[in-house]
């Protein structure tokens, strides 16, 4: 936002505004090169994402081989068009790099700890796993529009966190990271209409407030109107989520690999045996 300082008043920067509302996923892809400029870009905006202490709590893995593509479009829930992205990068929650630092420094030795008054510690606990997560999330979306700002299309790839062994050994994943998001990206095969997302009952005023039964209903019609022409009955949209997503064997098979991620990122190892 531009102020003017001799009159106090602002002017809204509204390219910026326009970039996010008219954002869309991208799942087809012309075969176009995405330029070094674009993943210049698309990388600094990234890096410029604001980050807890400076600490940059992440790491950004860039693929571009077809065969990583290739095994991570089968990994990945068996998503085709994973395959056919021409760019991803996989956002990787990373405390390794500062555990490996301290160590680096000498902060994990007996004789800091005596010095400085403090208890060595070379784990991570879920304090860390917090902001941690944090700091990839918003690097991501920044990605994401900066993408759309330099006319790349993309779609976030969450089954990335699926199959916790097989992605660990294929991106060379160690303790203490967790494969947190992947985004895929490239030049729209077509240009794409922004697609809605539901309003009723998101912004709560001051505290959280469980829905009553009107202001469900409201969601619930709500939803339904967006998902015509599949909604043919009230609360289809609601039904489809659970049937689909809610008890789906990819979401159980989620829930069993991010149980390995967080003994990863303890340090414990990716199997409950190790």
């Amino acid at each position: 936002m531009a102020s003017d300082m001799t009159t106090g008043e602002c002017a809204w920067q509204h390219d910026v505004l326009d970039v996010i509302d008219a954002r869309s996923s991208t799942r087809k892809f012309a075969e176009v090169e995405v330029t070094d400029e674009q993943r210049q870009a698309v990388l600094h905006a990234a890096s410029r994402a604001p980050s807890a202490g400076a600490m940059m709590m992440y790491s950004i893995i860039d693929i571009r081989q077809q065969e990583t593509l290739d095994r991570l479009s089968v990994l990945c829930d068996n998503q085709p068009f994973i395959a056919k992205a021409p760019w991803a990068l996989v956002f990787v929650v990373d405390y390794c790099k500062w555990i490996d630092l301290f160590e680096h420094v000498g902060c994990l030795s007996e004789e800091f700890a005596a010095e400085h008054g403090c208890e060595p510690r070379s784990t991570c606990g879920l304090g860390d796993l917090a902001i941690a997560a944090q700091d990839a999330i918003i690097a991501a979306q920044n990605a994401v529009i900066a993408a759309e700002a330099v006319g790349l299309g993309s779609c976030y790839i969450g089954d990335i966190v699926e199959s916790a062994e097989e992605v660990a050994e294929l991106l060379g994943l160690p303790a203490h990271t967790i494969p947190l998001s992947m985004v895929v990206l490239g030049v729209p095969h077509k240009e794409r209409p922004a697609t809605p997302h539901p309003v009723e009952n998101l912004v709560m005023f001051e505290r959280y407030r469980r829905a009553d039964a009107a202001t469900m209903d409201a969601q619930v019609a709500e939803m339904d109107a967006m998902f015509r022409p599949h909604a043919t009955e009230a609360g289809a949209r609601v039904t489809d989520i659970y049937t689909r997503k809610h008890t789906s064997a990819f979401m159980a098979e989620m829930n069993r690999s991010m149980e390995c991620w967080l003994r990863n990122w303890r340090g414990e190892g990716l199997n409950a045996d190790a």
